[in-house]
């Protein structure tokens, strides 16, 4: 989800623009964007009794009492200068306040235990062994997502932190609530990964330092696929039709959206790789439906949704049929 979990998978999935807010290993603070601000020793503007001294920063020849203003911020943090990752983290206090009475619902009593009870682990893992031999075709695309797997959704209707701001938050808080709550559930559950059962599996990649159920990426990519379906255009959650066989009557396909394709080939690469079952997936998928519905009824997250719905509803910057005048 929202990358993997721990650092092994990397799964703190802040976005390349927000990447690097503390200073790096060189003592060099790394700003947004990856910007880096190294500051030396540079040459004077002019010359002093025939020395060509280094111009400091500060200046070293302002003298001891000379100062700049400091600027008045009300000693109040930027509101537009917090990272989005970090303030993701923030809206976790509000998250596991948030309860549904009827039927009574919180964050920490979803029923995971009726699918794990009802999957059949040698079956499961038959089934990964045939998925080796797809490895190949999906290797580049799921080492692509072992991190930061809103870029995928980003690309469907093409959206960024700049063009929807507040989209991009809500994105970011479904992968933080979801890492919370795949982990909390991982912690509860404490099922074997695939491959320490079926050595014949051997990832291609190192196994996560967690355990298997439910899907930590299942979970956060139907959880941003839920929030994307609230707040994007229809054609982001209209299904695609299928053909029955028998008549050959053409349905809509609930499970058809671009979004939830999306999530759901995401999630289905872990189970390729052999990190995860299929009921792992299923779990995910459960979680963030039930997660989702949480976050609908947590007042701090539904004021988000309605900005980024606010978003979709704006018309384009510039007129396109004027771009050749």
């Amino acid at each position: 989800m929202a990358g993997g979990i721990g650092p092994a998978d990397s799964a703190d999935s802040a976005d390349s623009a927000d990447s690097a807010d503390s200073a790096d290993t060189a003592g060099v603070f790394v700003a947004s964007g990856g910007v880096r601000r190294p500051i030396g020793v540079s040459p004077r503007l002019e010359e002093r009794s025939g020395a060509f001294g280094g111009n400091k920063w500060p200046p070293s020849d302002m003298g001891v009492d000379a100062k700049w203003d400091f600027a008045d911020f009300k000693t109040r943090f930027p509101d537009g200068s917090w990272g989005v990752y970090y303030r993701s983290l923030a809206v976790l206090g509000k998250f596991v306040q948030t309860k549904i009475e009827d039927p009574p619902h919180s964050w920490d009593n979803i029923n995971l235990k009726q699918i794990r009870d009802e999957a059949d682990v040698g079956q499961e893992l038959k089934e990964l062994i045939k998925l080796i031999e797809y490895r190949p075709g999906i290797m580049a695309e799921a080492l692509a997502q072992r991190q930061n797997i809103e870029v995928y959704f980003q690309s469907l209707l093409m959206y960024s932190r700049s063009s929807h701001p507040q989209t991009f938050r809500l994105v970011e808080i479904a992968q933080r609530i979801g890492q919370f709550q795949a982990v909390y559930y991982k912690m509860k559950f404490k099922r074997a990964r695939p491959s320490q059962l079926a050595p014949e599996l051997m990832p291609p990649i190192d196994v996560p330092g967690h355990a298997a159920y439910p899907s930590g990426h299942a979970t956060g990519a139907y959880l941003v696929a839920h929030c994307l379906a609230e707040v994007m255009p229809a054609t982001a959650r209209k299904p695609a039709e299928v053909q029955l066989p028998e008549g050959g009557v053409r349905v809509p396909d609930p499970e058809s959206t671009p979004l939830l394709r999306l999530a759901q080939r995401i999630a289905r690469n872990r189970e390729v790789l052999g990190l995860h079952y299929k009921s792992d997936t299923t779990a995910g998928k459960k979680l963030a439906e039930e997660s989702f519905k949480l976050m609908k009824a947590c007042g701090s997250i539904s004021k988000i949704i309605d900005k980024s719905k606010k978003e979709w509803a704006l018309p384009l910057p510039y007129d396109v049929e004027d771009e050749d005048e």
